[in-house]
């Protein structure tokens, strides 16, 4: 057989862009899964929290076990299955509800845990009650955009859609309302404690709170550029698929940034714990770490010290601390 009469399918010089994005993307949701794991196991084995708590970090751990298995299915399938078939790489497959869908849910379950702590923190009504809306609108915008993206069965023609706009603006937006407010409270709260170990732990909080929600906001506005200035190609699948497992490890990183991990002899660490969290103060306790709890409130802020007992046992001495 003549080899120049088997046609060959035309690859586009521009293959990258559609292929690049989905493998990136998922290798990322990998090792942010990968990462989050660490964090559950962490929280299991140092706090005994209140089974309210416990429901929300088990539950989102179960929700991103799933998301990771859509999101491997969804790689399988654009370049294990359908390999050599360039009419996959644009089929969504369960792309939509691993994403926007499942995604949303993810992050209106994060946001609104934070939207509580604002409550608490503030007792302020109409804030509370406008960023649970923004959330919930986020929320119902990513199912709606899974749906539709389902119906359309082509990644390439998501460009016009609306609901997935609304849920990356609405993301973006809720994270920056919970990132402002909660550091306003926050640094309020700090402005009126002259102890200084109670400072430095708020300082620690306040932080915390800008990096990680700075963080998923930015990831949101990213996906949005990407989604309306370059249509037409997949760029825009890469950041998302990171987008959940940020929220899930952000609120992960909250609570074990409770952990005292004494390091030397002579050195104070501080575990922190907001009120209304259900902790039982549960920390590290080995050898001679004791927990010497003085909690003050302050602001609907509860704030447990532990410090590291300068007696310690002889064998435990060189020994490493976990």
């Amino acid at each position: 057989m003549d080899p120049s009469a088997v046609a060959t399918p035309f690859i586009p010089p521009d293959i990258v862009l559609l292929t690049a994005p989905q493998l990136l993307g998922v290798m990322f949701n990998w090792g942010l899964w990968g990462i989050l794991t660490v964090q559950v196991y962490l929280y299991h084995l140092c706090f005994n929290d209140s089974w309210r708590i416990k429901t929300l970090v088990y539950g989102l751990y179960v929700l991103e076990c799933l998301q990771t298995a859509l999101s491997s299915a969804d790689i399988f399938h654009w370049f294990a299955f359908g390999w050599g078939r360039l009419e996959i790489l644009a089929d969504p497959y369960v792309n939509p509800i691993d994403l926007p869908l499942m995604a949303g849910v993810i992050a209106l379950i994060v946001q609104l845990y934070f939207t509580w702590r604002i409550w608490v923190l503030g007792r302020s009504a109409i804030l509370t009650v406008f960023i649970a809306a923004v959330s919930l609108t986020q929320a119902g915008a990513g199912i709606a955009a899974g749906i539709m993206a389902m119906q359309i069965g082509d990644l390439r023609a998501l460009q016009d859609l609306v609901a997935p706009k609304i849920w990356l603006a609405g993301a973006a937006l809720s994270d920056t309302l919970i990132a402002a407010a909660m550091t306003y409270f926050l640094v309020r709260a700090r402005n009126n404690s002259h102890v200084p170990k109670t400072n430095f732990i708020l300082k620690r909080i306040i932080t915390l709170t800008i990096e990680t929600n700075s963080l998923s906001a930015s990831v949101a506005i990213i996906t949005l550029a990407l989604f309306i200035k370059y249509p037409g190609n997949s760029l825009f699948l890469c950041p998302p698929y990171a987008l959940g497992k940020l929220y899930s490890n952000t609120l992960l990183v909250i609570f074990n940034n409770r952990m005292a991990m004494p390091l030397e002899r002579s050195q104070q660490h501080a575990s922190i714990g907001l009120s209304g969290m259900g902790s039982s103060g549960t920390a590290l306790n080995h050898g001679g770490l004791h927990n010497d709890h003085h909690s003050r409130r302050e602001d609907g802020i509860k704030i447990t010290v532990l410090r590291e007992s300068d007696r310690r046992d002889e064998h435990l001495r060189d020994s490493p601390t976990v």
